[in-house]
C-alpha cells in the first residue's frame, strides 16, 4: 500500500469515527461496569506495569477515554491517543483531568 493510499484509508476511518464519537461515548460509558472480566484484565495489566517499572501507558485508539480513565483510577500514568479529533474532544470533555492527544 502506498503512502497516499494509506493516508486515504486513515482519512476515511477518521471521518467515520468523528461521525459516531458522541453516540459511541454514550454507549461505552458504562461498558467496564457491565463486564467484570474487562476490569480484571485491566487490573492485571496495571499490576504488570507497576512490576515492570511503572512507566507511562499509552492507550492507543482511546476513543472517548473510558479505558484511559480506568487505567488512571488504577494508579497508572495513562494517556490517550486517537485518530479521531472528535473522539479526543469527547475524551477531554468527559475526562478533563487526563491527557488525550490527537494522533494523526
Amino acid at each position: 500500500m502506498s503512502a497516499h493510499e494509506h493516508g486515504q484509508l486513515a482519512g476515511g476511518h477518521r471521518a467515520s469515527y468523528d461521525t459516531v464519537a458522541v453516540s459511541y461515548a454514550d454507549q461505552m460509558r458504562e461498558a467496564l461496569g457491565e463486564h467484570p472480566y474487562l476490569r480484571a484484565t485491566l487490573a492485571l495489566f496495571a499490576e504488570l506495569v507497576r512490576t515492570e517499572g511503572d512507566g507511562p501507558v499509552a492507550d492507543v485508539g482511546c476513543g472517548p477515554g473510558h479505558v484511559t480513565a480506568h487505567l488512571h483510577e488504577l494508579g497508572l500514568d495513562a494517556f490517550g491517543i486517537d485518530l479521531s479529533p472528535t473522539m479526543i474532544e469527547v475524551a477531554r470533555r468527559d475526562h478533563p483531568h487526563l491527557r488525550s492527544r490527537w494522533g494523526r
